[in-house]
C-alpha cells in the first residue's frame, strides 16, 4: 500500500512531473522543473516544534525521505520557550505550597523558616530539563533517519525549492510548521526596558519586586502564580471582564478568588493606553490609574510566525497573520501544508501533535480529516485546569436543551485525604440524544484526567455510558463519575441533584 502511494505522488522519487491535488473536484497541476546538483527528499519540513518533528518521524516511519530545517533549537517554543520550561517552574513552585502543607498532614519538626525558592537553581533545573528533552528529540530524527539542517530556510518563488545559505535542496512536499512568536501591544512605551515577554520571564535569574502582567490568559495565570510564590508583588491586567476569556465562566471566576487569595491584584476590564518608566497607564471605567511595576510582562497570546517564506510569490493565502489551511491541512497552493501555530488554529502543543499525524496521512493520498471538536486545554495552576469541548454557556446557544452536573470535589474522598478540596467537575450533556458536550475540571490533577474525557468523546460515548463505568475508589477520578451521575439520577455522594 505504502508503495502505491510513493508511485502515485512521487513517481518513485523522481522530480520531473506535476504534482496533482484534488480540490472541489477539479485537479490542480503545479509544473515543477528538475533541479541537478541539488539534494532531493521527498518530503522537507521547516521548523523542528511539536508539529515539525512529529510529521518529519512520522513520515520517515512511512518510508519517505525526509529533510527538516530548524533555525534555532528542535523542539520550538514548547520545548524551549513555553510547555516545559513553564511547567519545570511550575513543578518547583507546587512542591515549595506542599512543603506548606506538612503541618496539616500531622509531619512535625520541620523548621522552614530557612527554606527557600532559590531562582538561580530553579533556572539551572529548568535548564537541564530542557537540554535533555532537546537531545532526546534529535535522538529520534537521527535514528528514523531524518536530516536535519541547522539555518533558516528560505522558500521564495517555487515551492519545490528549500534554501539554507547557499544550499538549495529540492522536496516533493513541504510542511510549514515555523510556529508563533510572543505577541506584542501596539502601546506606547512598548519597547521599553522593562517590558518582557514570555521568553525573557523564563530565564529571569532575579526576581523582580513587582510584576506587572498584560493579558488574564493562560500564559498571565501561570506566570502570575510562579512570581507570586517567588515573592513578587503581582498585579494582571486583564481587557476582557473576566480572566481566562476562552474557557468556563465559573472557572474563571473561582480562579479570580485563588489568584486574590494569594495576593494577585487583579484589574478586569481595563485597558493599558502607555507605559512610562516603569509606570503602566491603564484606563478603566473611564478613568485613568497608574501601575507601579519593575517588569512588565506582555502575555496577550502568541502571532503565527513564517519568516523566510514569501507567501504571496508561492500563492500562500493568509487570515489574519495565519496561514490558511482546509480540513486536510492544505494551504492554497498544492504539496504545500501547514501545521501547529502557524496556521493559527489553537496555539497547543497537542494539537500540533495531532495535525502533524494526519498530514503525514494525506500526503501518503489517505485524506484524512482534522478533527477540531474534541481538542483539550489545560492552564497548571493552583489548582489545575482542563477543560474539552463546550462550555455550558455554548451549549445551550448550540443545542435545545442540555444538562449540566457538577461535583465539588469537598465531596470526595480522596481530595478529602490528600488536602485538595477546592474545586469541582462539570459536565456538559445534550438532553435527548445524551451526548457529552463537554467536561470541564477545576481541581487537583485536572490535566491528568481531562484526557479520559478527550477520549469518551472522539469515540461517541454518551452520558450514560460513562454512568455505568465502574471507577476506583478512593480515587480523585471518581468526581468525573459523579459528575455524570449528577446529569442522570443524582450524585451518590452529594446531597442534591446538582443540575444548573
Amino acid at each position: 500500500m505504502l508503495k502505491k502511494y510513493l508511485v502515485n505522488i512521487f513517481i518513485a522519487g523522481n522530480y520531473n512531473h506535476d504534482v496533482e491535488e484534488k480540490a472541489g473536484g477539479s485537479v490542480i497541476k503545479v509544473p515543477l522543473k528538475e533541479e541537478t546538483n541539488v539534494e532531493k527528499y521527498d518530503l522537507g519540513i521547516i521548523g523542528g516544534g511539536p508539529g515539525g518533528y512529529v510529521a518529519a518521524i512520522r513520515a520517515a516511519q512511512l518510508g519517505l525521505k525526509v529533510i527538516l530545517f530548524e533555525k534555532e533549537k528542535l523542539g520550538g517554543t514548547c520545548l524551549n520557550r513555553g510547555c516545559i520550561p513553564t511547567k519545570a517552574l511550575l513543578q518547583s513552585v507546587k512542591t515549595w505550597r506542599e512543603l506548606r502543607k506538612l503541618s496539616r498532614l500531622a509531619i512535625t519538626g520541620v523548621d522552614l523558616s530557612e527554606a527557600k525558592i532559590d531562582i538561580v537553581k530553579l533556572q539551572q533545573r529548568k535548564n537541564r530539563t530542557v537540554l535533555r528533552l532537546t537531545t532526546g528529540v534529535a535522538a529520534l530524527l537521527q535514528a528514523h533517519g531524518v536530516k536535519v539542517v541547522q539555518g533558516a530556510a528560505v522558500m521564495e518563488e517555487r515551492p519545490d525549492l528549500i534554501q539554507v545559505e547557499e544550499q538549495t535542496y529540492q522536496v516533493g512536499q513541504v510542511i510549514i510548521a515555523t510556529g508563533s512568536k510572543p505577541r506584542l501591544l501596539p502601546l506606547p512605551g512598548i519597547d521599553s526596558a522593562r517590558v518582557i515577554t514570555s521568553d525573557e520571564a523564563l530565564s529571569l535569574e532575579k526576581a523582580p519586586s513587582s510584576l506587572l502582567i498584560l493579558g488574564g490568559g493562560v500564559i498571565g495565570v501561570e506566570f502570575a502564580l510562579i512570581f507570586r510564590e517567588l515573592g513578587v508583588e503581582v498585579t494582571i491586567v486583564e481587557m476582557e471582564e473576566r480572566l481566562l476569556p476562552n474557557m468556563d465562566e465559573e472557572i474563571a471566576r473561582e480562579m479570580a478568588r485563588v489568584l486574590k487569595g494569594n495576593g494577585i491584584a487583579l484589574y478586569l476590564g481595563a485597558k493599558a493606553v502607555e507605559i512610562k518608566g516603569d509606570i503602566l497607564f491603564i484606563e478603566k471605567e473611564g478613568e485613568i490609574k497608574e501601575l507601579k511595576g519593575e517588569k512588565i510582562l506582555v502575555a496577550v497570546g502568541r502571532a503565527p510566525c513564517y519568516e523566510g517564506i514569501n507567501v504571496a510569490k508561492l500563492g500562500i493565502k493568509t487570515e489574519k497573520g495565519a496561514i490558511i489551511t482546509d480540513k486536510f491541512l492544505r494551504t492554497s497552493t498544492p504539496q504545500i501544508y501547514a501545521v501547529g501555530d502557524v496556521n493559527g488554529k489553537y496555539m497547543l502543543a497537542h494539537k500540533a501533535f495531532a495535525e502533524a499525524l494526519v498530514v503525514i496521512e494525506n500526503i501518503l493520498g489517505q485524506k484524512q480529516e482534522m478533527d477540531y471538536e474534541v481538542i483539550p486545554q489545560c492552564v497548571y495552576s493552583f489548582p489545575e485546569i482542563a477543560s474539552v469541548g463546550l462550555t455550558a454557556k455554548e451549549a445551550r446557544e448550540k443545542y435545545e436543551k442540555v444538562k449540566v452536573g457538577k461535583f465539588p470535589l469537598a465531596a470526595n474522598g480522596k481530595a478529602q485525604l490528600e488536602g485538595e478540596t477546592r474545586g469541582f467537575v462539570k459536565v456538559i450533556i445534550a438532553e435527548r440524544s445524551k451526548k457529552i458536550l463537554g467536561l470541564h475540571i477545576f481541581g487537583t490533577v485536572a490535566t491528568e484526567l481531562i484526557a479520559e474525557a478527550v477520549t469518551a468523546m472522539k469515540l461517541g460515548a454518551t452520558g450514560e455510558d460513562l454512568v455505568k463505568c465502574i471507577y476506583p475508589h478512593p480515587t480523585i477520578s471518581e468526581a468525573v463519575w459523579e459528575a455524570y451521575q449528577a446529569t442522570s439520577h443524582g450524585a451518590i455522594h452529594f446531597r442534591k441533584k446538582d443540575l444548573v
